[in-house]
């Protein structure tokens, strides 16, 4: 079979030998073109909070839920940390904490305890539910020991990935271990619930405890963020921080701000813009900040404060604007600054820099020229280079080798 050409290398000689497979080409072309904008305009699903709303919408139909949640993850496992399941009396299943054998154990367990009328009551834990559920771990009073638990208690399961273990096996072998912990949602947990969801979606921080006795809400996060704690067998806390998105700030809403803007929403951002240009075609045409902001770049370093865990990204008009931005927000800690430009350009601003007083320090917090070199031309070009120079940025921070 001819080998597929792109349309620039078909002429009316291959057309002719190739009609078949040229149309096949021009079929894809177009179903790939489709199926490409529909991704791109498809919006982001704030996973986390779909998962609440799931339990609000089970506990408003009158279903009690079952909460699984990774509190510990050590080595190679497939749930992480904050992988959450959600398990309805009605049977449903939500989210996943990490799949295979053990995640279906673990979800027909909780069935089993839903269809006992909801209660965790070690006198009536049926040892037939463990044995469905394919349980070589451990005896089911020995678990409800683990929290020192009542009917409807909480309760831990250690879980290792390794075949060879006498007890807690997971039924898996990637050598890991995790600890998953087990809460039961009744029909009074809907306020809890309900406020848990509109906290997320409205992007405020927060802080979700799970410990050995309730889920709480905890209006302020806490450092240093995850993390699990156990300093007794019946007692436990994993907080989680509700920071629902990173926070991206763009300085500069032309075209480049504008094809930046839409890829960090999609990639899960939330994206603030600004310009000192009012009436700016390219900013009324951003539907993708959330929030869009004229602001006088003279005073930005009043504006823009300080933050560890703020992504900055300088695309200004030109070398005026990026100068007078640079020079207010290069002292203060991002967790990302970066600048466009050419190489030319930044060269000049930074012998200006230096000139001025500022340290070889603070101007190499400056990422210039910004984005990875890509041979970047369009706006939409460049907005992918920057969005992937980000990406590298907060991964490496999050998992450092």
């Amino acid at each position: 079979m001819p080998r597929l050409q792109g349309k620039a290398e078909l002429g009316k000689r291959d057309m002719q030998q190739c009609v078949p497979q040229a149309a096949k080409m021009v079929v894809l072309v177009l179903f790939y073109d489709k199926e490409r904008s529909q991704y791109f305009e498809r919006p982001i699903v704030n996973k986390e909070l779909q998962f609440w709303k799931n339990a609000l919408t089970a506990l408003e139909r009158g279903e009690e839920c079952m909460v699984l949640v990774v509190v510990e993850s050590i080595g190679s496992s497939p749930g992480r940390a904050g992988f959450k399941a959600l398990v309805s009396s009605a049977g449903e299943l939500h989210g996943s904490i990490g799949g295979g054998s053990m995640e279906h154990k673990l979800v027909e367990l909780a069935r089993s305890q839903l269809k006992t009328a909801g209660s965790l009551r070690a006198s009536e834990q049926p040892a037939e539910a463990w044995e469905s559920a394919g349980s070589s771990a451990r005896d089911p009073a020995e678990v409800l020991q683990l929290s020192g638990s009542t009917e409807n208690d909480p309760f831990l399961m250690r879980q290792i990935h390794r075949a060879n273990e006498p007890t807690d096996r997971s039924g898996m072998i990637c050598s890991g271990e995790q600890t998953i912990g087990f809460y039961l949602l009744k029909l009074s947990h809907q306020p809890l619930i309900k406020k848990l969801a509109e906290k997320i979606a409205t992007g405020i921080n927060g802080t979700l405890r799970f410990d050995h006795n309730e889920i709480s809400l905890l209006t302020e996060p806490i450092k240093p963020g995850r993390a699990f704690l156990q300093p007794s067998a019946t007692e436990w806390t994993y907080i989680e921080p509700l920071v629902t998105r990173p926070r991206i700030m763009i300085l500069g809403a032309g075209h480049v701000g504008l094809a930046l803007s839409r890829t960090m929403h999609q990639l899960g951002f939330h994206v603030h813009l600004m310009d000192d240009r009012a009436e700016l075609n390219t900013m009324a045409q951003n539907q993708w900040a959330h929030i869009s902001s004229v602001v006088d770049y003279a005073s930005i370093g009043d504006v823009i404060h300080s933050d560890p865990e703020l992504f900055v990204v300088l695309v200004s008009f030109g070398y005026r604007t990026d100068d007078l931005l640079v020079r207010q927000l290069i002292r203060k800690p991002f967790k990302y600054l970066g600048m466009m430009g050419s190489e030319a350009k930044i060269k000049t601003l930074f012998v200006g820099l230096r000139k001025d007083g500022f340290t070889a320090e603070e101007i190499g917090r400056v990422r210039a020229p910004i984005g990875l070199a890509i041979g970047s031309r369009t706006p939409e070009e460049i907005a992918i280079s920057i969005a992937a120079e980000i990406i590298s940025v907060r991964n490496m921070a999050s998992n450092p080798l």
